[in-house]
């Protein structure tokens, strides 16, 4: 079976979607920690309003450089026939189901920042918060299945370094360990936590690594 081609430029859209859409969740600044009180979230969350805004605004760009990354990555791997391609497309199904678990967490996000006038509703805050947190942690399975299975399949098929290949298994290994904190709440553990906040990092680097990778070998 002839081997999909591709462009740099779609090559490229997954570093794209990576630096948006990180830009947009981190522009914020730290994430909510599972302690803080709804008082200090509602003043943070309020302090940030227009940053929060912003990056629902270049997050929704960013889905749109993610769909056309994730396709090509389909593609490529999908139709090579030395792949795996139910676990390809598989794994192309989780990236896209974790970009809008994310887009989903930054919306309850953007919902809380409308609930910050007064201390009435605070509970409301809280609650749109933790649900925020909670949305965002569940994307990290569908990250570690798209960098797993993508992994795996390209392994196999000698289409990607080995080296490369076997640390994103370990990367998708450390995502579903960081999702500790939807049951943990020790201060390392919990929502906003260290754990939290590195444990996908590994992942997207890998994401974004592949995409360089792509480019370099992509049609002009």
């Amino acid at each position: 079976m002839p081997q999909h081609r591709f462009t740099r430029p779609a090559a490229l859209s997954g570093a794209v979607f990576v630096v948006l859409l990180n830009g947009a969740l981190f522009a914020p600044g730290a994430p909510p920690k599972a302690h803080d009180s709804a008082a200090r979230i509602a003043s943070t969350l309020a302090g940030h309003r227009g940053v929060i805004l912003a990056g629902l605004f270049v997050a929704g760009i960013a889905l749109l450089f993610g769909l056309w990354f994730f396709s090509t990555v389909g593609l490529w791997l999908g139709t090579s026939g030395d792949c795996d391609t139910a676990l390809t497309w598989a794994a192309v199904g989780g990236a896209i189901v974790a970009t809008a678990l994310l887009l989903v967490g930054m919306l309850l996000f953007y919902g809380a920042t409308y609930k910050v006038a007064g201390q009435r509703e605070l509970p409301t805050v809280r609650g749109l918060t933790d649900a925020g947190n909670a949305t965002v942690e569940m994307s990290k399975f569908g990250l570690a299945f798209f960098v797993g299975g993508i992994s795996w399949t390209a392994r196999r098929s000698g289409l990607l370094p080995s080296a490369f290949t076997a640390a994103g298994g370990v990367s998708s290994i450390v995502a579903v360990a960081s999702t500790i904190p939807l049951f943990a709440e020790g201060s390392f553990t919990q929502f906003g936590g260290g754990l939290d906040v590195i444990g996908g990092a590994p992942a997207i680097l890998w994401i974004l690594t592949l995409s360089i990778l792509m480019a370099r070998r992509a049609e002009s």
